[in-house]
């Protein structure tokens, strides 16, 4: 190719330039071939080691339930699929055992499983990370609970379980919904904090909901449509109130729920006992009954529930108003 002299442009290099190319037109194909192969080799690889990581916790949050709401022995299985085996999801799936022995009873098998988790897994973040609590002193994860267990058993051997709750003799909360009135009387003689502090919360329960319930054991009073429970802004500390009374989680029981661990504050979980659980005694403060419709609170533990969340109710039961007496309620306690 000669000069183009009419434009003054000299594309002579550009001639050797293709020249070049075309004698090492194969080779320079090959390289670009394996330049792919090592790009699509090292992007499998990537995925795969991503995938690898995500495996234990697909395990763990992939199943129709999840590690809270699982049983002991559903955890077991958890822990003996290979996926999890030697992962950082297994202690996470041990700590949640113990936590699920614990609040099925067994607080002697949820003691030795966190006694094995601090002799096996001494270096997790469970068992080192030191985080303050209601008491302002700081206890890792691992520990909160096992002097939680401790405190509980000690409770537990000095007040014998009760063969009934006395009738309440404190004030009156009536739930209006369209599926009928539910009627709490209160126990200020034995709670005096918790009553308080249900009157100051129970007019919020209005235009909320009934949603969440594990059917025939226990139902929550006055959560958002989704379950949620509603933070109040009546207080700026101390809430939940806990007191320890001989108060036993008998059907019709009503309490604000204190799970084994630090919750974010001001979060009122009212929780109905539908049966008796005694394992809830000493962990969490009854201060009310239900006189009034317990069983329509059965009954509606046992409606349709959502797929994807069994826990969840698929029509929420509307609470359209909220009544408060000062007289006790005339109707002898349900449920004990």
């Amino acid at each position: 190719m000669a000069a183009d002299r009419t434009s003054g442009i000299d594309f002579t290099g550009l001639e050797e330039t293709f020249d070049w190319l075309k004698a090492r037109k194969n080779t320079l194909v090959g390289t670009l071939l394996v330049v792919a192969l090592i790009w699509a080799a090292w992007t499998f690889a990537s995925r795969q080691m991503d995938e690898s990581k995500r495996a234990p916790w697909q395990v763990v949050f992939g199943g129709a339930s999840q590690p809270w709401e699982s049983t002991p022995d559903e955890l077991a299985t958890m822990l003996a699929d290979p996926k999890v085996k030697g992962t950082a999801a297994e202690p996470y799936l041990l700590y949640w055992q113990a936590l699920r022995r614990y609040e099925a009873g067994d607080s002697p098998g949820a003691l030795a499983a966190l006694a094995n988790f601090k002799r096996d897994y001494s270096s997790s973040a469970l068992a080192l990370a030191k985080l303050p609590g209601s008491d302002l002193e700081l206890h890792s994860a691992v520990e909160r609970m096992e002097a939680q267990i401790q405190k509980l058993e000690q409770w537990r051997q000095q007040n014998p379980l009760p063969t009934n709750n006395p009738p309440p003799s404190g004030s009156a909360i009536t739930l209006v919904t369209d599926r009928g009135n539910i009627i709490i009387g209160l126990h200020p003689d034995v709670a005096p904090k918790s009553c308080e502090a249900f009157l100051k919360v129970a007019t919020a329960l209005k235009d909320r909901f009934i949603a969440k319930t594990a059917p025939d054991k226990w139902i929550e009073l006055g959560v958002t449509e989704a379950g949620i429970a509603f933070e109040t802004t009546e207080f700026t500390e101390g809430f939940p109130p806990f007191e320890q009374n001989a108060l036993s989680h008998f059907a019709g029981a009503v309490a604000f729920r204190q799970p084994p661990f630090t919750k974010g504050p001001f979060n009122p979980d009212v929780r109905v006992a539908l049966a008796a659980d005694a394992n809830e005694d000493g962990r969490s403060t009854v201060f009310g009954t239900v006189v009034i419709g317990l069983d329509l609170l059965v009954a509606m533990s046992k409606d349709a529930r959502k797929a994807d969340n069994p826990q969840m109710l698929e029509a929420p039961v509307k609470i359209t108003d909220v009544q408060i007496s000062a007289a006790p309620p005339t109707v002898p306690a349900a449920g004990n």
